[in-house]
């Protein structure tokens, strides 16, 4: 399933997740620098070819998606922590069930606006509000009281 894997190594890619065998120097930004970047190449990426997006949610299960997503997902979740482990404002670690939750709330999303058919104002507006989400969201769950 090239095109599925394609899209998850697009956004492990920006997440700092190197091709195997190479090494990747993380840049320092804020957390919210960082989740608005990482949230924008999530969404361009699904609707580059938003077409190939939807049909791959619709066929994934029957072509060995859930076991290359799963692996995928978990290459994905250490490029968040290794990437948010950089921030110059991070007050604490986020744990990993707050990046699972908020990919799942990115996908979740993601995935209702394209079998919608979701306009392209419907998508800048999702967009802006993933950000949001995984700002303020990110933002409590590395907080020191937390």
């Amino acid at each position: 399933m090239p095109l599925l894997q394609r899209q998850i190594e697009t956004v492990n890619g920006f997440c700092g997740i190197p091709p195997v065998g190479l090494s990747l120097h993380l840049p320092s930004k804020p957390l919210a620098d960082m989740m608005r970047e990482m949230v924008e190449a999530f969404v361009d990426m699904k609707i580059e070819r938003a077409d190939i997006s939807v049909a791959l949610y619709r066929v994934s299960a029957d072509v060995g998606g859930p076991k290359l997503v799963k692996k995928m997902s978990q290459r994905l979740h250490r490029a968040i922590e290794r990437m948010i482990g950089t921030t110059p404002d991070l007050e604490s670690n986020p744990d990993k069930f707050a990046i699972e939750i908020m990919l799942a709330a990115m996908s979740g999303a993601m995935r209702s606006a394209l079998e919608a058919g979701g306009s392209p104002a419907m998508m800048r507006n999702l967009r802006e509000h993933l950000v949001l989400l995984c700002q303020s969201y990110m933002a409590a769950a590395t907080a020191k009281d937390n």
